[in-house]
């Protein structure tokens, strides 16, 4: 098998469909011998930011020679394999064919047998990554929850940490109304007389967080900035800081404000897993910081015009982003590419950029949930949006009498525009 059979197989298994809970993922796992008992693990959860969490965390420890430690991270922005690492790159591709020559006679009796169902492609790829980490004797993974937690694949292992960055309005077709329903479903992934850490600020929401760690004798420990380090300068391609055990600033290269929170919650993490025996240096920690990369996320593409690229493919993501903008205003005229799915609250989201943008272009992102040209017509048309039917056409657009372009939106856009600038992540 070649690593391009092995990525075809698995992008071909397709989303997840009900019922929904970890009985399929439990079914591989026990066929593979259970290798999420094999490693420590710590589990990142939330509406927002989870992602930057898992890599800033992911950069620290990789800088600790004693442990070989591995990430999985979702969705992939250009290549599945960007989803897997080991030691802070990505998995090796032998890892990837074997685990699928693994995986096919699994599913091949999952797919026959109505009473377990077909695996997802999701599924799939949490199963590879703890086969691998297995194989690969890894110490520590740090994962990412794909979606709420309760039901999550990546909920069948047993975390000595969990996280949930925040709690936002997303994907409310799936976890409930309202911020307390979605609360439920990502709290989840808290364990019995194990830590969960947040950067949650909203006192409703914190109490049923509270609730639900005092039934399972969990300790909620409250991140908050001010205590992890000292914020020296903040710039449009960054952060200095001050760590206590450090003499010089050290620069996190992550942009936008909500990013420190990011980092005092990684921070915390680093914190609870040095209380539970693992040996990381003052310096692994300054070093993880300033090496960071986190693709995608208030990224700048050098040229003529620069490009701003950021994944906010939410309200909450495009309230950070607005944030962003208004402390850090780019060159004008500033020309927006925009692309959001049908699940998302548009009106809401291309309202807070309007004000920013100087031409305003939408793009439909490629994926089965987008915008379709009548819905456009329909919402944003109104609004003084321009529809482009691709993002190259959008760009040669915003070309013209343009300081800055800001492509922001969907994650599957952001994609299409890593692949467009020959960016390889």
């Amino acid at each position: 098998m070649k690593i391009s059979d092995a990525c075809a197989w698995l992008l071909q298994r397709g989303v997840r469909n009900g019922p929904y809970g970890l009985d399929r993922i439990n079914f591989i796992l026990e066929e593979l011998e259970n290798p999420h008992h094999e490693f420590a693990c710590v589990l990142i959860g939330g509406t927002n930011g989870k992602g930057s969490v898992t890599a800033i965390t992911e950069s620290i420890m990789a800088g600790c020679p004693d442990y070989i430690t591995g990430s999985l991270t979702s969705p992939h922005l250009v290549n599945i394999k960007g989803r897997i690492k080991l030691a802070g790159r990505p998995l090796p591709d032998k890892y990837w064919i074997e685990g699928v020559e693994r995986l096919l006679e699994v599913c091949k009796v999952m797919d026959k047998e109505a009473s377990i169902g077909h695996a997802s492609f999701f599924e799939a790829v949490a199963a590879l990554a703890f086969w691998a980490f297995r194989e690969a004797e890894l110490d520590l993974a740090i994962v990412e929850v794909g979606l709420g937690g309760r039901f999550d694949a990546t909920n069948a292992t047993n975390p000595e940490v969990s996280v949930i960055t925040n709690i936002g309005t997303d994907h409310q077709e799936f976890l409930g109304t309202g911020k307390i329903s979605i609360a439920r479903e990502k709290l989840g992934i808290v364990r019995k007389n194990r830590p969960l850490i947040t950067g949650e600020k909203s006192p409703e929401v914190l109490a049923e967080f509270e609730r639900v760690c005092k039934e399972k004798n969990s300790p909620l420990i409250l991140c908050r900035q001010q205590g992890s380090f000292e914020l020296i300068e903040s710039r449009a391609d960054g952060h200095f800081i001050k760590l206590s055990n450090e003499s010089e600033p050290v620069f996190f290269p992550l942009p936008g404000e909500h990013q420190l929170e990011n980092l005092a919650i990684s921070l915390e993490v680093i914190n609870q897993l040095r209380k539970n025996g693992f040996e990381i240096p003052d310096a692994a920690i300054a070093e993880g910081i300033e090496k960071v990369r986190w693709p995608g996320r208030l990224q700048w593409i050098p040229g003529t015009p620069p490009v701003l690229l950021d994944g906010a493919h939410n309200a909450e993501g495009i309230a950070m982003l607005a944030n962003y903008l208004e402390k850090f205003p780019p060159a004008g005229p500033l020309n927006i590419i925009f692309g959001a799915l049908k699940d998302k609250p548009l009106l809401e989201m291309a309202g807070k950029l309007a004000k920013f943008g100087h031409r305003l272009c939408f793009v439909s992102p490629s994926c089965n949930r987008a915008l379709t040209r009548e819905d456009f017509a329909d919402s944003l048309e109104t609004q003084g949006w321009q529809w482009f039917s691709t993002l190259a056409e959008a760009h040669k657009f915003c070309q013209n009498d343009a300081g800055t372009i800001l492509i922001t939106g969907s994650l599957y856009l952001i994609s299409d525009a890593l692949r467009m600038f020959g960016q390889n992540v």
